[in-house]
């Protein structure tokens, strides 16, 4: 494949991954000059002509999606062989599912990127698509052309779902990524085989978002029916209790419970209705103040929150403990006319006075963008007992306490 011209009109570069449904490719479209990603779906998996009919019908209204946040198809058809193709833009950057590998992410992030996708459902929506597929790996997250931003953009609609469209859910099809894509992100309704509508892709958003906030889905289990049943039939984790301690306001917790509802109805009834709600959740927290670091924020690693208490403990000693140290020996030497011993001070095994460092246990608000700067460190205490007497004289004054507050490009195609 790899040199070769495809359909008459692209020069395949190089693979960017594939899956059950075919590939993805770099290509060249040499009629325009421009690299696109070219997906190539198998033959032997077009079903029938309906299922070809379908295909070109939701391919030509995925041409016609204009949203920011909606990946741009420029062609499709099919080759000489019967290959079906659909070329789209090229994008750098990583998948949300990548992104999640490394764990939860901000909230005010995850927010902002759950509202660029739903911009893009809101749009297709309203032009009779529904996606079907939705889950972290169909959210790509790339950088605006000045390199300044980084937004969401929606990949594949309608066409993994379309494709799969004859397939019986039974025992025997319903591994991860063979039936209706990836379970984790399945709707109740899809996952009993019942007809589908707008209101599905947003319980699958409702998911994402659930998972970007919390680190893990709701249902998670190795084998994919009980994850299906479980999307019918158990209310998932309170997000509360699963998120990063501190992290969830009410609001924001209501509005995720809301958009995964087990009954349509219960849930927002269109993408422009839950973004309002997020939007919502996000001003009601800074009105109230309740947005505070430790709940923007994702905390850094435990080492290096910890090497940075000892860090900034190791600042306080030095700028209170030593200073306080030199006053008291040169009071003693004026009352005195003795010599001032500053070694035996500051080698004295009692320290002089109790010294008190606090760091807020709230992270900096982060960025909006991914380079945002790590959390700051846990709160850390250094205080001398209580009955440590210094061994000159006068007596010694305490010093008082020191406070410092804080405010794949494309993977697999299935």
């Amino acid at each position: 494949m790899l040199g070769r011209t495809f359909a008459g009109r692209f020069v395949v570069l190089s693979k960017l991954g594939a899956g059950a449904m075919g590939a993805v490719y770099r290509a060249r479209q040499e009629t325009v000059g421009r690299d696109v990603a070219l997906k190539i779906v198998r033959p032997d998996k077009v079903y029938d002509p309906d299922t070809r009919a379908r295909f070109e019908r939701e391919a030509r209204a995925m041409s016609a999606l204009t949203s920011p946040h909606t990946v741009t198809a420029f062609d499709f058809g099919a080759s000489d062989d019967g290959a079906w193709f659909l070329a789209m833009e090229l994008l750098d950057g990583e998948t949300l599912g990548a992104r999640l590998k490394r764990g939860a992410i901000g909230v005010v992030d995850a927010v902002r990127l759950v509202r660029e996708a739903l911009e893009s459902l809101a749009e297709a929506h309203a032009k009779g698509i529904v996606h079907r597929d939705l889950k972290p790996d169909n959210l790509f997250l790339t950088r605006t052309p000045d390199g300044r931003r980084e937004v969401c953009k929606v990949l594949d609609f309608g066409i993994a779902k379309l494709l799969r469209d004859e397939l019986a859910i039974d025992a025997l099809e319903t591994q991860a990524g063979t039936v209706f894509g990836t379970p984790r992100y399945m709707s109740p309704e899809q996952a009993q085989g019942k007809p589908l509508d707008a209101r599905s892709d947003l319980y699958s958003l409702g998911v994402i978002l659930y998972h970007a906030l919390a680190g893990r889905a709701p249902f998670v289990d190795d084998d994919a029916v009980v994850v299906m049943a479980r999307h019918i039939k158990e209310a998932p984790p309170r997000l509360s209790e699963v998120a990063p301690a501190g992290r969830i306001s009410p609001t924001l917790e209501r509005v995720v419970s809301k958009a995964v509802e087990k009954d349509p109805a219960a849930r927002f009834q269109s993408a422009e209705e839950f973004s309002r709600a997020l939007e919502g959740a996000l001003g009601d927290a800074l009105a109230t103040g309740s947005h505070s670091a430790s709940w923007v924020a994702t905390p850094g690693p435990t080492k290096q929150r910890s090497r940075a208490v000892w860090i900034f403990a190791a600042i306080v000693l030095a700028l209170v403990v030593i200073p306080t140290a030199l006053w008291l020996t040169v009071r003693s030497t004026a009352a005195s006319n003795e010599p001032a011993n500053v070694a035996a001070v500051a080698s004295d095994p009692e320290p002089l006075a109790s010294v008190e460092a606090v760091v807020s246990e709230e992270p900096a608000e982060v960025a909006s963008s991914p380079e945002a700067a790590p959390a700051s460190a846990p709160s850390a205490s250094v205080t001398q007992p209580a009955h440590a007497k210094p061994r000159i004289s006068p007596k010694p004054v305490a010093a008082p306490p020191v406070k410092r507050k804080s405010g794949d490009r494309y993977g697999r195609f299935e």
